[in-house]
């Protein structure tokens, strides 16, 4: 492994600001095979479930769903993914603290009381809009979009701690049965009723069954599950030495009692606000395209450019979700320790940069034979024309996800939102300017070039921060 990765571009000293021991680089090893098996069976869980749901939907359905999804997509990454994101992060300071399985168990019981209100808050506002007019949603299918949200923040945030713990199993393992249980549990109900509702009422049915799994697996006292194995700082430096005792301890207990408020806007606020800019031009730059689309085009157009962009974007972004996956511990850990600019890693970049190549390679040439293998009939005509340009866009993507990972463990959260406000101007205005005549290849199009506009944004703030950092370090 350590072998492997010099030649990808670390040497030792690299490995060394890491704090990469040679058993921390076996462990790595391992983890590497873990989140691969993982992720292929949830790359295999999303081929599948893209041909069940096409299968069982009808196009304008699908476009009906998928766009009340991007609604909730708006909401998860403005109010609830920030916040994980720094708890993910925070993490490690309260393992250094000796206050990790404290700072879990607060951190979980905060995140259930958030969810709570905004659920709350989102069915009052839901209320008074139907009230007030026509909405497009209904309150049935507003309360089914109002649960997956609760239910998906609470899948999403045992899954992220299971990641930055360095549990890979675990985090793989919530992410399989998510990718297979949804769609299977809407094609089920499909059978007897293909209204959105019963489509959202089967995938917050999914989530709730995960999460009813997930607690009844956690022991009910003591320390969470797993506890007695290293700790996150533990794996990085290669010890196994066992949790502290003592005086270490009670300081440990006072620090998990600073730190139960960690996921407060006061302690969050400033790694979590451009975060929440930056979900929000996130959101702007993946999936405004839909409603815009849906505005010109209807909703049949929406369920044949989301089917495609299923199929196509997954294994792209699944291939840096491995790389980021196994790295974020260690590039997390140096980002507390260090308090600088962390260092780009280079096997993930040249890994995406691969991928990005050969998936774009392989969808030019076999675009149809995919089209036709992987989506029901009514989904086929017209999609091949997008695929090439989705699989442009998102190869770049991946890339990008060495620059975003980058700026996470440098706490530099504000170049992924300068990034994102760049390339979600150049969506939204070339969607606007090209969807209403070209339909959805022009939106796949505007797309893709705001995806390449993002990865070359951050690539340029990446590495004026590293050449800072090589400069004042002499």
């Amino acid at each position: 492994m350590r072998v492997l990765l010099r030649r990808a571009g670390l040497s030792a000293a690299a490995l060394r600001r890491f704090g990469l021991s040679a058993a921390a680089l076996r462990r790595y090893g391992g983890d590497l095979g873990t989140v691969a098996v993982g992720r292929g069976l949830t790359a295999l869980g999303g081929v599948v479930g893209v041909r069940i749901l096409t299968e069982a939907i009808p196009p304008a359905a699908f476009g009906r769903y998928k766009l009340a999804l991007a609604t909730l997509s708006l909401a998860a990454a403005v109010l609830v993914r920030p916040f994980v994101q720094y708890a993910m992060r925070a993490y490690h300071a309260a393992d250094a603290a000796g206050a990790a399985a404290a700072f879990v168990r607060n951190s979980r019981r905060w995140l259930t009381r958030y969810v709570g209100l905004l659920s709350a808050a989102a069915a009052a506002g839901g209320y008074l809009l139907a009230a007030g007019g026509q909405p497009r949603l209904s309150l049935a299918e507003l309360a089914g979009v109002v649960a997956i949200l609760a239910l998906q923040a609470l899948v999403d945030f045992d899954r992220s701690l299971a990641v930055t713990r360095g549990r890979q199993r675990r985090a793989e393992a919530i992410g399989v049965a998510t990718r297979w249980a949804v769609p299977l549990a809407v094609a089920a109900l499909a059978r007897f009723d293909r209204s959105l509702w019963t489509i959202l009422l089967a995938h917050a049915g999914a989530l709730a069954l995960i999460v009813a799994v997930r607690r009844l697996r956690r022991p009910r006292s003591g320390s969470p599950a797993g506890s007695a194995a290293p700790t996150a700082s533990e794996r990085l430096s290669g010890s196994g030495a066992p949790p502290a005792s003592g005086p270490r301890a009670r300081d440990g207990a006072a620090s998990a009692d600073g730190h139960a408020g960690i996921l407060s806007t006061a302690r969050a606020w400033p790694f979590a606000w451009p975060l929440m800019v930056a979900g929000c031009l996130g959101w702007l730059l993946h999936e405004s395209d839909r409603f815009i689309l849906s505005h010109y085009h209807g909703d049949l157009q929406v369920g044949l450019y989301a089917a495609a962009y299923a199929l196509v974007s997954a294994p792209f972004t699944i291939v840096a979700g491995i790389a980021a996956q196994v790295m974020y511990p260690s590039v997390m850990a140096a980002g507390v320790r260090r308090g600088a600019a962390s260092a780009l890693p280079a096997p993930m970049l040249a890994a995406t940069l691969l991928v990005g190549v050969g998936g774009v390679s392989v969808v030019w040439w076999w675009g149809d034979h995919l089209a036709a293998l992987l989506l029901a009939e009514s989904y086929r005509a017209g999609v091949s024309d997008l695929l090439v340009w989705i699989a442009l866009g998102y190869a770049c993507l991946g890339v990008s996800y060495s620059f975003d990972l980058a700026a996470h463990g440098a706490a530099k959260t504000r170049y992924m939102m300068t990034s994102s406000a760049v390339a979600a101007a150049a969506n939204v205005g070339l969607n606007l300017a090209l969807v209403p005549a070209g339909g959805a290849e022009a939106a796949a199009i505007a797309t893709a070039a705001a995806l390449v506009l993002y990865t070359v944004c951050m690539a340029a703030l990446v590495a004026r921060d590293a050449r800072r950092g090589r400069a004042a370090g002499g």
